[in-house]
């Protein structure tokens, strides 16, 4: 439709403003999180007010986790990590696209103008004559959000965008975890090195005494060949550690985004335990810190938005449309009367048949909106699990640790006396070895137990969403 600017027509104008009042019309509300969370969980399925375990804190979580360790090698290679990690790189830029992508799903929602430029050219064949038509104008056009559906779109990509920033600050707590870990699994092999070094000093010095002892006739050359087996097996099985050394330090320098030149240190002691559990909330705080879990949340808002653009656009669409500018007729140039017009016009599209294609496609919004829920669900579960099995698993490692400190204890006082007898003579060889290989285990007990103490913790702050 084409109107010139001076007489544009009433009932057009009252129809235009009619349509802006209705554009004001609110979206449909999104769900609680307490209704979102009723949803996601199984029926009967009831959170604790607190921590199944115990003994378990129940204050709000502090930050600043690894600064409790008090080791500073942990704490700058952590801080190495979180600056240079690859994969933390790539998530900001994918937070910095999710974030353009809100912009550009709400732009639609404003008018858009640009400039039309162009020139026409018309023959009359019968009458042999050409004409040449050109001319410019300032173009508008401004789809009314009548009834939401380019503001939930918009809803939507924000909501989605509020999930991949959450993963991208989980991805930066689960970098730092994975540091502080790969730092312990470093010093527990070092460590265990140091005890299978000291094996070997061992068995090599006992090989020494029973040579001495079959040439004085004392042991047979049974005795002998049992010692020598030992200082092999001790030899070959610090080989075989060094291995495995050599594919943490690589994967530590990796994390931090260094070169794996295998060239870094690892401590010769673990980090100093933090004396106490960190203060832990309550069950339900969980859900408001972890950022998986906020993340998987947000997910489902997304969902719920994308579900209901998907029923708005099954409504009528109304736009509307402007343009200004001026004609440029050579003939009518010579004349100065080029003339300026104005266009403005009203489009409404109703949707009639698209080949089940729009309920097809509510059909699909609304089965992953019900896949978001149940998503967040095992999330928030698990979510649980982590903190219960971590707060759990702290009381029973610590026992763990202290028994087997007492029977590494027990196992040293034991070989003394073997050895004391084998020298008199009163013990054999296969019984000092007996014992000397239960020692060895006892002190691989301790070190391993206590990683995987400091690893639980390191869990267990983790699971709680503690801050770095």
């Amino acid at each position: 439709m084409i109107f010139v600017a001076n007489n544009v027509p009433q009932r057009l104008m009252g129809a235009i403003l009619g349509v802006l009042a209705l554009a004001a019309c609110e979206l449909q509300p999104v769900p609680t999180d307490t209704a979102i969370l009723d949803e996601a969980l199984p029926a009967g399925t009831a959170i604790p007010a607190a921590w199944s375990t115990s003994g378990a804190a129940t204050s709000a979580v502090r930050g600043n986790w690894v600064a409790s360790f008090r080791d500073p090698n942990m704490t700058s290679l952590v801080r190495e990590g979180l600056e240079n990690n690859r994969d933390l790189v790539a998530a900001a830029a994918r937070v910095e696209a999710a974030l353009q992508t809100v912009v550009i799903s709400g732009a639609p929602i404003l008018p858009q103008v640009g400039l039309e430029l162009g020139s026409q050219r018309s023959e009359l064949t019968k009458r042999d004559r050409t004409s040449t038509l050109q001319g410019g104008a300032i173009a508008a056009s401004w789809e009314l959000d009548v009834w939401g559906k380019l503001r939930a779109n918009k809803a939507a990509s924000a909501a989605l965008a509020r999930a991949i920033a959450e993963d991208a600050r989980y991805l930066q707590q689960s970098i730092a975890a994975t540091v502080a870990r790969t730092w312990i699994a470093n010093i527990e092999l070092a460590r265990l090195i140091a005890v299978s070094r000291q094996a070997t000093t061992v068995y090599s010095d006992l090989l020494d005494l029973t040579d001495k002892k079959a040439a004085a006739g004392q042991v047979s050359d049974f005795d002998v060949v049992q010692a020598r087996s030992r200082v092999a097996a001790a030899k070959a099985a610090t080989s075989q550690i060094q291995t495995s050394q050599n594919q943490a330090i690589g994967s530590l320098e990796v994390l931090v985004g260094r070169y794996p030149g295998l060239k870094l240190k690892p401590a010769s002691s673990f980090p100093r335990m933090p004396s106490s559990l960190p203060a832990s909330g309550l069950p339900l705080s969980l859900l408001d810190r972890r950022p998986d879990v906020i993340a998987a949340r947000n997910k489902v808002i997304a969902a719920f938005y994308k579900s209901e653009t998907a029923k708005l656009a099954r409504l009528p669409g109304i736009s509307l449309s402007a343009a200004g500018g001026k004609l440029l007729d050579p003939e009518l140039a010579l004349l100065g009367t080029n003339p300026e017009f104005l266009r403005i016009g009203i489009n409404l599209l109703q949707p009639i048949f698209a080949g089940g294609a729009l309920q097809a496609d509510v059909v699909r919004m609304s089965a992953k909106q019900s896949a978001a829920v149940a998503e967040y669900g095992q999330t928030v579960l698990e979510a649980f699990n982590e903190v219960e099995t971590a707060l759990a698993n702290e009381k029973v490692l610590r026992s763990e640790l202290a028994n087997w400190r007492e029977s590494l204890k027990d196992a040293n006082q034991a070989l003394e006396f073997a050895n004391d007898r084998y020298i008199q003579g009163t013990i054999d060889m296969t019984g000092l070895l007996i014992l000397q290989q239960f020692k060895l285990e006892r002190q691989v007990n301790v070190i391993e137990t206590e990683a995987a103490l400091l690893n639980n913790r390191i869990l267990l702050y983790m699971a709680l969403g503690e801050s770095i």
